[in-house]
């Protein structure tokens, strides 16, 4: 087998990206048992592998929120220093959707550190970035945020 050359490289990772990106996104919204919550960090952190050879800043974040995610999900409190980044990067800039995931992501990273009243001010902004979604965006979202524990419980 010829080895590959730096544009196919490129394109692999980018099928690559993509796909645990999406594989992620797919599991995260699912009640998972132990096994797929550690296949839900594995493709997460392949999601930023390949995102950082070949992907944009935007794309890059976005992998260090799903990693946020997958950390939640999994009850570890690394999670925050993902979220944090993403936060970060994104706050106050980007789309709605973005807006509403950081926040809601944020929330529940802040929940599991034990910093519940700033928890619930990043749920609370993830709230009113939900009502500026689009039907389909909002979709999208609740998918995510109905597996998002609310702090002001």
């Amino acid at each position: 087998m010829a080895k590959p050359n730096s544009e196919e490289i490129s394109r692999f990772n980018r099928y690559f990206a993509i796909e645990s990106n999406n594989e992620f996104w797919s599991l995260s919204e699912s009640d998972l048992s132990q096994e797929e919550k550690k296949k839900l960090l594995t493709v997460a952190f392949s999601s930023l592998y390949h995102w950082s050879e070949v992907g944009t800043q935007e794309n890059i974040e976005l992998a260090h929120l799903a990693i946020a995610r997958a950390l939640c999900i999994n009850d570890s409190p690394l999670c925050i220093q993902f979220a944090k980044t993403a936060f970060s990067y994104f706050d106050g800039q980007g789309a709605n959707w973005i807006q509403a995931f950081t926040n809601a992501v944020l929330s529940h990273s802040l929940l599991i550190t034990g910093e519940r009243a700033q928890a619930i001010e990043f749920y609370e902004k993830s709230l009113s970035c939900q009502l500026k979604l689009s039907e389909g965006d909002n979709k999208v979202f609740d998918a995510t945020f109905k597996t998002i524990p609310d702090p002001r419980e």
